[in-house]
């Protein structure tokens, strides 16, 4: 039965999601000094971070197409699937708290006090990481509710064919 299939696909796909969350901030680390190294100078935060989002929700989209999902009988409302909110939800808080990390990170950071903008990020500055982080989180979503509409639609193709 899909219900079956798809709570193992959705545990599947939570367990592998908390554990690329305990794996983001190395990330965004790494990228943080290969940007350094790089001797990039602008916006360093900004690109660390929405990278290290970027990297999770492009990875997190292939496996979501990875899994099995049988979203026959699956309810789709207004072009939501009801899975959506399923595989959503292990990710609720992650870009605030890789925000939170970084930003921890980069005040106690020699390397980073050479650079104010990002060692005490402004107000400002701190708002259009959240505005951006927020424009990828809903890229994601839309991208990843698409995918399982599609799962049942194909589902649906190979059924009828």
């Amino acid at each position: 039965m899909s219900i079956g299939t798809n709570d193992l696909c959705v545990a599947r796909f939570a367990a592998w999601v908390a554990k690329q969350r305990k794996q983001s901030f190395e990330r965004y680390r790494i990228t943080l000094h290969r940007n350094l190294s790089a001797q990039r100078r602008q916006h360093l935060t900004q690109q660390a971070i929405l990278d290290t989002a970027a990297v999770l929700f492009r990875e997190a989209l292939e496996m979501l197409y990875e899994l099995p999902f049988d979203s026959r009988g699956v309810r789709v409302e207004r072009g939501w699937s009801e899975l959506t909110l399923r595989i959503l939800e292990p990710f609720q808080g992650f870009c605030e708290a890789l925000l939170d990390d970084a930003l921890r990170f980069n005040r106690s950071s020699c390397a980073i006090s050479n650079f104010a903008e990002e060692h005490l990020p402004s107000v400002d500055y701190q708002l259009e990481m959240r505005r951006e982080l927020a424009a990828a989180w809903k890229d994601f979503a839309l991208t990843a509710n698409d995918l399982l509409v599609d799962t049942g639609s194909h589902a649906m193709a190979s059924v009828a064919a």
